[in-house]
């Protein structure tokens, strides 16, 4: 695999916010990009499901989904490397219809998640290629300009006579962000630019995206990614994925916080969320959602009047399952540890609470032996009650939906 460093990251982020199109900050938000309506199948396989979608300018876009869900497919439908299926959906910039324009007369820049030069360019022909194509007529001078600001930014200046196979792999990184970049473009669009990098290499440069594009508001940068920590960590906004169709689209914050599927919720969360059949009961003249006779929640009567059925499904994130007490009303549980993991500054516990097998999280490095009996504590407002049958959200305890 290519070895990238953090320079590189730094340079592209000189390069983009240097480059933005300049946005009336007095409009207020202005819808830069618009899907309508679009399906885009491979022969008899529907990818993208009647896809409709709305894009502000200054927004950080991440398609959050499984591998095989659509997300990458509906990125290149958008910077218009594929094409909706005839007759089914539209792509708009600006108000403009851009469904037929070919990708080389959009104003964008797309970044893979596999970089790839030509072989047979040298270096400076690899960058100075999407200018030679552009439909505006560009001079040899002011390609030279171009492409020499760019190398200059990338750190690759001094190898413009070199063939890429002539490269380190991380000069091979920096030829073809340099390459997507050189048009000065308003949009940006990457497919999974962090899926091949090691642990330690993402997250750093997780943390330089964020700061760049913290203090970007003009422009649109649409993000695919099956990681949910990118999508936390990088986003404005979130559009989940699954099986061709957005499930949910919102502002971060939204979505985490309010995932209206249950698909969204195990999803979206790092850890995972735990999931326990739970059944509205009545005991004496209040109501729980009762899981076990040591895991319930009292319900007051703004959510009772939402809860109609009998049977629930409750999801309970990771991090609201602690070893140590979190709030003095906190549900307290026995858990038989099977597993506690070490990731980064946490652990996770893996453990059998009756029949349930379920995930923890000390948000410290903690040891534990495996077998034994411990205490776990549960806040009793971070609880999520789905409707068993249609997997929709019906309240959130502790939060209005």
């Amino acid at each position: 695999m290519p070895q990238c460093d953090l320079a590189l990251w730094q340079q592209l982020n000189i390069f983009i916010l240097a480059n933005r199109d300049e946005i009336d900050s007095k409009r207020g938000k202005i819808v830069s990009i618009r899907i309508e309506n679009v399906n885009k199948s491979f022969g008899k396989y529907l990818v993208l499901d009647n896809i409709s979608l709305e894009i502000n300018d200054g927004d950080f876009v991440s398609f959050l989904a499984p591998t095989g869900s659509g997300k990458t497919t509906l990125l290149r439908v958008m910077a218009g490397l594929e094409k909706p299926d005839k007759g089914h959906g539209k792509i708009f910039y600006d108000g403009v219809d851009v469904t037929d324009v070919p990708v080389r007369e959009r104003n964008i820049a797309m970044v893979y998640q596999d970089f790839i030069n030509y072989p047979s360019m040298t270096v400076y022909e690899n960058i100075a290629s999407p200018l030679r194509v552009s439909k505006n007529k560009i001079s040899e001078k002011e390609i030279d300009k171009k492409v020499r600001e760019t190398a200059e930014l990338l750190d690759i200046s001094k190898i413009l006579k070199h063939y890429p196979s002539e490269t380190s792999g991380g000069q091979q990184q920096r030829i073809a962000i340099a390459r997507a970049l050189v048009k000065n473009t308003k949009y940006v669009f990457l497919d999974e630019p962090l899926a091949n990098l090691d642990y330690k290499l993402r997250e750093e440069l997780r943390g330089q995206l964020k700061e760049t594009f913290s203090y970007n508001k003009k422009g649109i940068i649409i993000y695919a990614t099956a990681d949910p920590l990118d999508a936390l960590i990088l986003s404005s906004h979130v559009g989940y994925l699954n099986k061709g169709k957005i499930l949910q689209y919102d502002i971060l914050e939204k979505v985490y916080n309010y995932p209206q599927y249950i698909e969204v919720a195990s999803y979206f969360s790092n850890p995972t969320m735990n999931f326990l059949e739970a059944n509205l009961v009545k005991e004496n003249d209040d109501y729980f959602i009762k899981v076990t006779d040591d895991l319930k929640i009292k319900i007051n009567n703004t959510l009772k009047d939402k809860l109609n059925k009998k049977e629930y499904l409750l999801g309970i994130r990771t991090q609201a399952i602690n070893p140590n007490r979190q709030t003095k009303n906190d549900i307290i549980i026995k858990g038989i540890i099977e597993l506690a993991e070490v990731v980064g500054s946490d652990t996770e516990l893996h453990f059998k609470y009756k029949d349930f097998r379920l995930l923890g999280l000390s948000q410290k490095i903690e040891s534990y032996q495996i077998g034994n009996t411990i205490d776990l504590f549960i806040d009793p407002s971070k609880f999520y009650i789905f409707d068993k049958d249609t997997k929709r959200l019906v309240c959130r305890v502790g939060g209005e939906k």
